[in-house]
């Protein structure tokens, strides 16, 4: 993995560490259950367009 991805990586997870910090662990649960969806649309986009 690139230099750039990987601190884009820890950039983000530092954030979102800092956002669950306040949340509820309900609100952690929902917000985490988003991220995953989210990444899995994209992700799924990316095999289609592979694909295609």
């Amino acid at each position: 993995m690139k230099r750039p991805l990987r601190d884009f990586i820890q950039s983000t997870t530092t954030l979102l560490d800092h956002l669950l910090s306040s949340l509820t662990q309900e609100e952690q649960h929902e917000l985490l259950d988003a991220l995953a969806a989210e990444v899995e649309e994209r992700l799924e986009v990316l095999v289609e367009m592979e694909q295609s």
